[in-house]
């Protein structure tokens, strides 16, 4: 017969059991919550460490990944777990070339290794269209368009529409009233300047009668709808800037003074600064500046906005002659101010000083940088802070707090600006051939000859680099196939 329990035993086990129930699942739940922690058991010293996660993808997909000299179970895109440190990655994949990157992950860290973009063993150009002349070539910011300027002369332009793998062009011609027509037997030239964000306007600069100059906006979809901004507001810009995502603002420097255009309200605005030597648009209201020496010797960084009445000094230097700019741009909902004086890269965070306030700014980071430091930019994604040299570029990663020096492979005398590819990848053209360089410097890869100082880009889905290429008749609109079928 089958033995019962007594009563008295009964509340016992039932609490024995409970009490087992309970442990197994807190230490469950501590075990799992170690692992996502990143916490690992070293076998060599008996003891319990806190590692890092490592989120792996590349384009295209698929890759074979290689964690220092070990291959994993699994291909991109995918995750590992790995112990603080230093870490080899590599990706590989038929028919591409080999990728790789060290990382060092700190204990609790994610490291992001999610930019890599793999490039075909062999890559061979194809015409897409020949042109018998070209002055220019100037892609928007996601690269869905390519405005091309065949006769510089000429006010028509061909749009190239790169969103699918059949390229479909449109004729944009600028309407007679919106720039000044030359006088008798003498010249003109459109020049391609720069598009809004929103890849609905383009800049151009209209240079005639030998001298004078006048700045135009091109609007893509209604192009007789395009502006003459100059006589419009009578101004003389010395240089104009789109402010924030959209068309319709754009700040503009006259002389040493700084205003913004707001082409909805046909309106031009107070001087927001003066003295400026130089500015970056932080967003549609606000500029980052910085000034000439005043009659004290003194030279100043500064913001300037619409909505505040007047300029709010952040930094004084004594006017040494040195160079100095500054820029300003928000990276994971922390504003960073990053000022270059001389050799000194500084970048401060926290709250901008007001009219009322001292602010509480603080320094992120400190770099010593190169001489000759032409120009200070930051990504779009607010990442990476680019000092733009003479033969290359400096870059400081706000994500792993890294400098990195990268020189370019090939010199050109032309000083053209740093070019982003995406939000990880900086190409250039000197030497006559594109090549990409990651933001640190790594991956180094020629893809392409082209023809110098015009501009070239990846199409939306990824699939072909464009870029623009001589030939014996003249000039084609180029293509290589980077994602393989």
């Amino acid at each position: 017969m089958k033995q019962l329990v007594s009563k008295r035993r009964q509340p016992l086990l039932r609490t024995a059991v409970y009490s087992v129930m309970t442990v197994t699942v807190t230490i469950t739940v501590a075990i799992l919550t170690l692992i996502v922690l990143g916490y690992s058991f070293n076998r060599q010293d008996g003891r319990l460490e806190q590692g890092g996660l490592l989120q792996l993808a590349s384009i295209p997909t698929g890759a074979t990944v290689t964690l220092d000299e070990l291959t994993l179970g699994s291909r991109t895109n995918t995750k590992a777990t790995v112990t603080a440190g230093s870490h080899s990655v590599s990706f590989d994949r038929s028919g591409y070339r080999s990728w790789k990157k060290t990382i060092g992950i700190v204990p609790g860290q994610i490291g992001w290794i999610n930019y890599a973009r793999l490039i075909p063993t062999k890559t061979e150009s194809a015409e897409v269209r020949a042109f018998p002349v070209l002055s220019g070539a100037l892609a928007s910011p996601q690269h869905k368009w390519l405005l091309l300027h065949q006769a510089a002369d000429q006010p028509s332009f061909e749009l190239a529409n790169l969103e699918e793998d059949t390229v479909r062009y449109a004729t944009l011609t600028l309407p007679a009233g919106s720039y000044t027509a030359p006088g008798v037997g003498m010249s003109q030239t459109f020049t391609l300047d720069s598009w809004s964000m929103d890849e609905n306007a383009v800049l151009l600069r209209h240079t005639y009668d030998n001298d004078k100059t006048e700045w135009l906006l091109l609007d893509r979809d209604k192009p007789q709808k395009s502006l003459n901004l100059s006589t419009t507001y009578g101004v003389n810009p010395r240089r104009l800037v789109f402010a924030g995502e959209g068309n319709r603002l754009l700040f503009v420097q006259t002389d040493d003074i700084v205003r913004r255009i707001n082409l909805d309200e046909q309106t031009l605005s107070r001087p927001l600064a003066t003295r400026v030597d130089q500015f970056n648009a932080f967003d549609d209201k606000t500029i980052v500046f910085t000034t000439t020496a005043d009659e004290h010797g003194k030279r100043t960084v500064g913001y300037a906005a619409t909505d505040i009445d007047q300029p709010i000094t952040t930094h004084t230097y004594t006017a040494d002659g040195q160079p100095l700019y500054a820029a300003m741009k928000v990276y994971f909902n922390k504003r960073y101010l990053t000022v270059i004086h001389g050799q000194t890269l500084t970048t401060q965070t926290g709250t901008l000083p007001t009219a009322n306030e001292k602010g509480d700014l603080k320094v992120f980071a400190t770099q010593t940088i190169p001489t000759g430091v032409t120009r200070l930019s930051v990504s779009e994604n607010g990442r990476f802070l680019i000092a733009e040299l003479p033969d290359g570029y400096a870059t400081y990663d706000l994500e792993l707090k890294k400098y990195d020096r990268t020189t370019w492979t090939h010199q050109s005398a032309a000083q053209r600006p740093v070019q982003w590819l995406d939000e990880y990848i900086i190409w250039s053209d000197n030497g006559g051939e594109i090549r990409i360089y990651d933001f640190d410097g790594a991956n180094q890869q020629s893809i392409m000859p082209v023809a110098e100082g015009f501009s070239a880009g990846i199409s939306p889905n990824g699939k072909y680099l464009y870029g623009i290429t001589k030939t014996d008749q003249g000039f084609g609109l180029s293509r290589v196939q980077l994602i393989l079928n």
